[in-house]
């Protein structure tokens, strides 16, 4: 399959001069990109990882595009005059909540879908109970603590899944439906990784606001590229990792463990940072993989 005029010319701009190995690997095989609703509502960074997102399936790769949209959320309950509570960093989640994330993801989706579309990638949105409900979940209880309508993946309708996968572009929302039809909200890290050991996809890409790992988070040149888990668990022990990184880079190590192939941790806020993560042997932001 030969590489697009605009693929080339884009690739080129970014100084990605040989393209072709890369595409050669990875066409056919499914990534999954997790962006968080912060980065797609800001238009200087949601819509170039949009451009991205839409240029790696023209050229036969195919991506996954899991959003949250927390942002949106916390706006609209505050004028509802419900103040946004969380425990470990799980939105507590009422009927009312519910209703609002429910809308506020439902928009969210719909505008990248439509996004996607104008940038000729056949998009197909899935938020919440809609379109069969997509994404099967449980209630959950950290800790036993009760945090209300508050889930984690389970599984797919795997029917639904199948009739989309190599045709479409699927776009997911982080709701998910309960075995009792109610809608349910899951953090997207978890439906982003979740996700990606299901469909067996080749790499999950969560895209932050953050550069990646760093032994020094106001130190750019201490990025570190590359990781293995056991190195991982390494700077975690001796303390080289900062405390809020360490939930992250503890949850991508399991997911490896249960045979994610790659993960990769970049900042969304850099343009086209999906391109040169991908594109390049260096990257722009940290990978982890097995030992």
């Amino acid at each position: 399959m030969k590489v697009g005029r605009e693929t080339i010319k884009l690739l080129e701009s970014l100084d990605i001069r040989y393209p072709d190995k890369y595409l050669d690997e990875f066409r056919g095989r499914s990534f999954v990109v997790k962006c968080g609703g912060s980065l797609m509502e800001d238009p200087s960074t949601g819509l170039a990882i949009l451009d991205d997102v839409a240029l790696l399936k023209k050229e036969g790769i195919n991506p996954v595009l899991v959003h949250g949209g927390s942002v949106q959320a916390d706006r609209e309950m505050e004028s509802a005059g419900i103040q946004p509570k969380r425990y470990k960093g799980l939105r507590h989640t009422c009927e009312r909540t519910i209703e609002i994330l429910d809308r506020c993801f439902g928009a969210l989706n719909s505008r990248i879908v439509d996004e996607l579309k104008s940038r000729g990638a056949d998009a197909a949105g899935f938020s919440g109970a809609s379109g069969g409900g997509l994404i099967k979940a449980d209630i959950i209880r950290p800790d036993g603590v009760d945090i209300g309508l508050v889930g984690d993946m389970t599984g797919l309708n795997r029917p639904l899944w199948d009739s989309i996968l190599n045709n479409q572009l699927p776009v997911v929302s982080s709701l998910g439906v309960s075995p009792q039809g109610l809608t349910l909200n899951i953090n997207a890290d978890y439906v982003a990784t979740k996700l990606a050991l299901e469909i067996g996809a080749d790499k999950l890409i969560l895209m932050t606001d953050v550069a990646g790992v760093m032994l020094d988070p106001k130190d750019p040149s201490t990025l570190i590229s590359s990781l293995t888990v056991s190195r991982a668990r390494e700077l975690i022990a001796d303390g080289s990792i900062g405390s809020g990184m360490i939930p992250k880079i503890e949850s991508a190590t399991r997911a490896i463990e249960s045979g994610l192939k790659k993960i990769h941790m970049i900042n969304g806020r850099v343009s086209h940072s999906l391109l040169l993560e991908i594109f390049t042997d260096h990257g722009v932001g940290t990978e982890i993989k097995p030992d």
